[in-house]
């Protein structure tokens, strides 16, 4: 995302010195200026009311797509595009982008083969993701730009120059980028791929048979209606759980060594959080890209029987979902506004006859993104499609190509040339921020890593370069106080008590200053609670402000097991053993295969004399994993 901003500063700031030197604005009106005004404002009042307004501007930090600045540079490249660019060049940049798409199939086709195995965790053999880091973001990419291959493959005229050559070139990229988009293994990806050219031929053929329109909306319209009752009756109880109509779904707890939890599972619990919380938020949402906090307070008692129940969801994996939770029914009815208006606009050049077979491709393709973000979300690759397509379309189907050169004005005053010197600076002045904002990061990845290999002294000279350049990231503020933390606990072992006690008040006034900035970000909180477990080994008062701050956190994450049980293990290191066990056994309830848990039980049980109890929990964790050979030994020894 850093990479786009850059770019969309430099065309920017070229944009505005071409106008200044123009002596006029060159700004191209098109159809799509309203939804977007519209789809902007939307966002805009999101941002005002959101409940961290850092993280709605910038976007989630690691993400930084999808927040306010980040549908600004969007925004700004679409109408740079129409503004300046004529059809020809427009025919450029679209070869240039399959060129592109042709490197990252090869690329993960050759991934499927092993180039890169040792280096992956994932087993990227089976379901590749080329340079997109996931494979249904790679699916969703190479889906969208399969029907322009088919069209330029099938656009040549016999009179083009080198025919035969480009032929062969447009119908090898068809043939590597479907089966790169074959070994994603992605199923939302492969249905995209299927309606979208399924879309580019009824564009096409439209025209050809109007007189069976009415024919074919009445077929359509009963497909869909029988397509919908069949969906229905199949999934009526996950469809009335995910509309929050029940709280009855079949969902199997995981056992060890079960395998991961199937991705439709996954989606209805997620998807049931999403819809409790644009219920809870239906105007404007918790704010653009707050998902990640505000999921947490609806977040489903389900999402502990799935094997992704630790996980951190930051999206909806439902982009319309995702909008109606962070943005409310304003920001999602802007949203399909912003894409019916393409639609509609290309159904209507159909209809006169004058949509090119380019253009028909780019809203397949534009249909294929909408498909996707259905069972998914929009990384930058696939927004950057998504609000350039239609820019493309635009200066493809102008015939008369308004678009000219600007001539050049023989006489340059003195005030063009120093308003156009003040552009280049400010150009310059982002491109610095954006630099700094990069290498902030860099550095930010390196103290993180530097702190969980307990190398906190090296941590902190990079967290504190992060703090300085970005003091108002919390996420920098936040990893200095871990880091902090640990330096305190390292000065209180040599002995030197005084540092460590400065040390300690350091680390908790950065991770007071990172919940400032984002008061509902959970991670920040349970960081806060790694912090005051270090430093209670400089001071054992430290282990009342752990438990503050885990009652603290409950309340944000109601039915996180995770925090409960910590907070039950802590009432045990208090020697309240009565309400370590009653919460304990209320944590159980949230996630019954959580084996810490049952562990922790039983040693309490025994602790106070309810041994029957306590061989009971035992019994339990052997039947959730039948190979824990530790938890045989102790019931045989009991």
């Amino acid at each position: 995302m850093l990479v786009v901003y850059a770019l969309t500063a430099v065309i920017t700031g070229a944009w505005l010195i071409k106008i200044v030197l123009a002596k006029k604005v060159i700004f191209r009106r098109s159809f799509w200026d309203w939804p977007l005004v519209l789809f902007f404002l939307s966002q805009v009042i999101s941002y005002l009311f959101s409940i961290d307004r850092q993280t709605s501007f910038w976007g989630y930090y690691s993400r930084f797509n999808g927040g306010l600045l980040s549908v600004i540079s969007y925004l700004l490249l679409y109408w740079a595009f129409v503004s300046n660019i004529n059809s020809r060049i427009t025919y450029h940049v679209l070869r240039i982008t399959l060129a592109s798409a042709a490197l990252v199939a090869a690329y993960g086709i050759a991934e499927h083969f092993g180039i890169d195995a040792q280096y992956w965790v994932q087993d990227v053999k089976n379901r590749v993701f080329s340079t997109l880091g996931q494979p249904n973001w790679l699916a969703a990419w190479l889906a969208a730009l399969l029907p322009l291959g088919l069209a330029f493959a099938v656009n040549l005229e016999l009179t083009t120059y080198n025919f035969k050559l480009k032929k062969v070139i447009s119908y090898l990229f068809l043939v590597i980028s479907f089966l790169c988009l074959w070994y994603t293994k992605s199923r939302s990806g492969l249905m995209a791929a299927a309606i979208s050219v399924g879309v580019l031929v009824a564009l096409q053929l439209a025209p050809r048979f109007k007189r069976f329109w009415p024919v074919t909306i009445v077929i359509l319209a009963g497909v869909g209606l029988i397509g919908g009752k069949i969906l229905w009756d199949r999934n009526r109880q996950d469809i009335r759980y995910v509309l929050g109509f029940t709280d009855k779904v079949e969902i199997t707890p995981q056992m060890v060594n079960a395998g991961g939890s199937k991705s439709a599972d996954i989606r209805k619990v997620v998807w049931r959080g999403a819809i409790d919380i644009w219920r809870h938020h239906p105007l404007f949402g918790t704010g653009p890209e707050t998902f990640a906090y505000s999921y947490y307070w609806y977040r489903p008692r389900e999402h502990n029987d799935l094997s992704e129940w630790d996980f951190l969801y930051n999206k909806a994996h439902n982009e319309y979902l995702n909008y109606a939770a962070t943005t409310g029914t304003l920001g999602l009815v802007a949203y399909l506004i912003l894409i019916g208006s393409f639609l509609v606009w290309s159904v209507k050049k159909v209809i006169s006859c004058q949509l090119s077979v380019i253009s028909s491709a780019l809203a397949a393709g534009f249909t294929s993104i909408a498909v996707t973000n259905f069972f998914g979300f929009s990384v930058v690759p696939v927004s950057l499609l998504f609000f350039l397509f239609p820019a493309f379309a635009v200066t493809i189907s102008d015939t008369k190509d308004e678009i000219r050169e600007t001539k050049e004005n023989p006489k340059i005053f003195a005030s063009q040339r120093l308003i156009s010197a003040g552009i280049l600076l400010f150009t310059f002045y982002f491109l610095l921020l954006i630099l700094k904002y990069w290498y902030a990061d860099a550095q930010f990845s390196k103290a993180e890593k530097l702190g969980k290999a307990g190398q906190y002294n090296l941590a902190y000279g990079a967290a504190s370069s992060t703090v300085s350049l970005r003091p108002f990231e919390p996420s920098y503020h936040d990893e200095l106080g871990l880091d902090l933390a640990g330096l305190a606990a390292l000065a209180q072992n040599d002995k030197t008590a005084t540092l460590s006690a400065q040390l300690a008040k350091m680390a908790v006034e950065q991770s007071t200053q990172a919940l400032k900035i984002s008061p509902f970000n959970l991670n920040f909180w349970k960081n806060r609670i790694k912090i005051f477990y270090r430093l209670g080994e400089v001071d054992g008062q430290y282990y009342q402000q752990a438990l503050a701050t885990l009652l603290q956190a409950e309340q944000l994450a109601p039915t996180d097991p995770k925090i409960k049980y910590n907070l039950g293990l802590l009432y045990a290191q208090f020697g309240q053993t009565e309400t370590a066990i009653t919460t304990l056994e209320e944590t159980v309830k949230l996630k019954p295969n959580y084996i810490d848990v049952r562990y922790a039980l039983s040693l309490l049980y025994r602790q106070i004399g309810r041994k029957d109890e306590a061989r009971q929990q035992l019994e339990e964790i052997l039947r959730i994993d039948p190979q824990n050979q530790k938890i045989k030994d102790m019931l045989e020894k009991k």
